[in-house]
């Protein structure tokens, strides 16, 4: 029985590869361009898997995550094949859930980060739900796409409502969702969500994009402050600050304000305003 199962899973992996190289001849003539797509579905590729379902879908989430992860490095901010693939995958294994949560992020993304196509990543989150839903975590994701990316702030609490009702959902879920009716995109309600996201990521990725977005928030509350702090000194004297480097020379600033990442904040006497520096790695939006 010992020589009998290795050779068994020799045979099943020789059928996986066997099979995927099937259909990647099968369908080579529909290879992408940049300028126009045309690769089968996934009910196409699930057709000619021969069985091989759900290693096929693994295969072809990998692909989605390196093809995703090619364009991030070349900074290419077309991700045509990304929707495609991750539909391939979900097809072939309706309950890959870390392809529809993941996959909403990619799709989600603004611009050069990810693909800027919420509209996409909310198809595939419900699609996701209707196949899976028990998992309250779909419903949070989704509620974070309508809030986050369309402003959407009643829909979005309607999702992270119907999410709460799950007996393992997380307790955050229901009073957040008071809490989105009643103070809408507030950056307080930013800030706790992406506070959330950020304790329980599931991985360094999800981690670091959930910090990224807290120290932009931060970022934006300092610059409010500093704003407040530059009009009561223009107050105080009588005429317009030119800069903050001015404050600092006047003696009302010890030092030039950083952001969060160490880099200095500027002022535009123009339009009163505080600015990130052109060089600051804050994200912006």
């Amino acid at each position: 029985m010992r020589a009998v199962l290795p050779a068994l899973l020799l045979l099943s992996g020789a059928g996986v590869f066997w099979t995927q190289g099937a259909i990647d001849r099968r369908v080579g003539h529909f290879r992408s361009t940049e300028e126009v797509l045309y690769l089968p579905s996934g009910t196409v590729i699930k057709a000619l898997s021969l069985g091989h379902h759900g290693l096929l879908a693994d295969i072809y989430w990998m692909r989605a995550v390196q093809y995703y992860g090619g364009k991030r490095l070349k900074n290419e901010k077309r991700f045509d094949l990304l929707d495609p693939l991750i539909d391939i995958a979900t097809t072939l294994d309706p309950q890959l859930i870390h392809a529809y949560r993941f996959g909403a992020v990619f799709l989600s993304e603004q611009s050069p980060v990810g693909a800027d196509q919420p509209d996409k990543a909310l198809a595939l989150l419900k699609r996701g739900i209707a196949r899976n839903p028990d998992n309250w975590q779909l419903y949070r994701d989704l509620g974070f796409v309508y809030y986050w990316y369309l402003q959407d702030y009643k829909t979005a609490a309607e999702a992270f409502l119907e999410g709460s009702k799950h007996p393992s959902s997380a307790a955050w879920m229901k009073t957040f969702a008071a809490e989105l009716l009643a103070k809408g995109g507030s950056r307080e309600a930013a800030r706790f969500l992406w506070q959330q996201f950020y304790d329980t990521a599931e991985n360094d990725q999800m981690k670091r994009n959930a910090m990224e977005n807290l120290l932009r928030l931060r970022a934006l509350d300092e610059m409010d402050l500093l704003r407040e702090f530059i009009g009561k000194i223009e107050g105080r004297l009588g005429r317009q600050i030119e800069s903050i480097s001015e404050l600092v020379r006047l003696g009302f600033l010890k030092q030039q304000p950083v952001d969060p990442k160490g880099f200095t904040y500027s002022y535009n006497p123009a339009i009163r305003t505080v600015e990130l520096s052109p060089e600051s790695t804050i994200r912006r939006f």
